[in-house]
């Protein structure tokens, strides 16, 4: 907290005077990390985060309840590490995390000032695919130009799975049907290369923002990644 006042007075050498007032409040318990708990992981990683709480008054402080709104989700553990003053709780996902989740901890204390504390704690799931880039553009395409056969209205991206080694593209879905994209590969299991071509002959006249999107399937489950195609055409 800060503020500050100005004086003004008929004071010919000062007439005016600022006075700042500033403080800060102290917390009655320490919470480290945070109170805010992150697991974050790849699909079917086990994921564990211990906070500890400590009191910073003079106060006896215990811990008289725990309960949770993800038991479905997570375990924990309370454990004492210096009585009346300092706990630790200990947080684990139930198995391998298989899906992001949102969630709180409640612990119920004999401190006066703070009675309950609240844990917020979040799961996150890593992505395993990557696709890069994410966005392609063709710039200006002048369709009043013959055809050469070059490869100007040609780009790639590259899929890659980031842990196991056994992606495979299943299916590519295109938004449009003068887009086209096949996928080929030098690493099985591991990355691909996917071209995406535009059709001259069907493109429509203006400016243009579509999509592609890549089904992969990896350890037994599917995940679309999607890549923006844009341009112009004269």
């Amino acid at each position: 907290m800060k503020q500050r006042a100005t004086i003004y007075s008929n004071d010919p050498q000062q007439p005016t005077a600022i006075v700042t007032l500033s403080g800060s409040i102290k917390p009655y318990l320490s919470i480290i990390p945070s109170p805010r708990i992150m697991l974050q992981g790849y699909y079917g990683e086990k994921l564990e985060q211990k906070v500890v709480i400590t009191s910073l008054t003079d106060e006896p402080f215990a811990i008289t309840e725990v309960t949770s709104t993800l038991e479905d989700k997570v375990e924990y553990k309370l454990a004492t590490e210096k009585k009346d003053k300092e706990y630790s709780i200990t947080i684990k996902t139930l198995s391998g995390i298989e899906e992001s989740f949102r969630g709180n901890i409640i612990l119920k204390t004999t401190h006066q000032k703070k009675p309950e504390i609240n844990l917020t704690v979040m799961g996150s799931l890593k992505k395993e695919v990557k696709v890069a880039p994410e966005y392609l553009y063709f710039g200006i395409i002048d369709t009043g130009k013959k055809n050469t056969g070059d490869k100007s209205l040609e780009r790639t991206a590259v899929i890659s799975q980031l842990q196991a080694n056994d992606l495979t593209v299943k299916n590519i879905e295109t938004s449009k049907d003068w887009i086209t994209a096949k996928a080929d590969t030098d690493q099985q299991g591991k990355q691909y290369t996917i071209t995406i071509a535009l059709d001259r002959d069907k493109l429509p006249k203006g400016k243009f923002r579509e999509t592609v999107t890549i089904v992969v399937q990896f350890k037994g489950k599917s995940e679309a990644a999607t890549v923006i195609v844009e341009g112009k055409v004269l």
